[in-house]
């Protein structure tokens, strides 16, 4: 059986409008969220993106002290190299004359002494030359002698070189027939010490 609808047409159409009026404030509410939610999204997104302006503007700024702090670094370079220069002006000829007894004594034949000993730093450039020793001392034979020559040309006595006798004579001590000597050395580069290293600090 076909409804039959005793509503004047008007009402109908009034539904309909209310309808479309109720879909379009659904659809407006709709939008209103979603807009909202956007806006809260990019809010987020502006908010990290100031912190990381931030951020970097705080790492510019120490940057900038860090700079401003090293910018006496050079002169006080150029003023540790200068005084590293000088000292190592003043140590480029020193020898240490204790070492070099101590292997003097070290070295010395048995049946010989020394009896006086002088050196000295030559401060002119001779190429390899530092500077010279002398010594004077007693033997019992002239081979004591030669061999006091050969102790001190050889390796074991680094620094000296070019050794040879100035004056020889016999003589007695006591009962005893000794010879008497005296000699001179040149000094080597070898002589010369690694004190300038030791004082002068390394900077990394």
């Amino acid at each position: 059986m076909r409804p039959i609808n005793l509503l004047p047409p008007e009402f109908g159409q009034r539904q309909i409008r209310r309808r479309r009026m109720a879909l379009l404030g659904f659809a407006f509410v709709v939008y209103l969220a979603l807009l909202g939610m956007g806006v809260l999204m990019w809010s987020g997104r502006v908010d990290d993106a100031r912190r990381d302006v931030e951020a970097q503007n705080s790492i510019v700024q120490t940057l900038q002290r860090e700079v401003i702090g090293l910018a006496g670094s050079g002169e006080l370079a150029i003023r540790f190299q200068e005084k590293a220069d000088l000292v190592n002006a003043a140590l480029s000829r020193d020898v240490d004359w204790g070492i070099i007894m101590n292997d003097l004594a070290r070295l010395l034949p048995p049946r010989l002494w020394v009896e006086t000993f002088s050196g000295n730093v030559l401060r002119e450039t001779i190429p390899g030359v530092i500077g010279q020793v002398s010594f004077s001392g007693v033997g019992f034979d002239f081979p004591d002698v030669s061999a006091w020559l050969r102790a001190l040309d050889s390796e074991q006595f680094a620094g000296i070189t070019g050794t040879w006798v100035s004056s020889l004579s016999q003589g007695v001590v006591g009962d005893d027939d000794v010879v008497t000597f005296a000699s001179t050395a040149v000094l080597t580069p070898a002589a010369v010490t690694n004190r300038a290293e030791n004082l002068i600090p390394e900077v990394p």
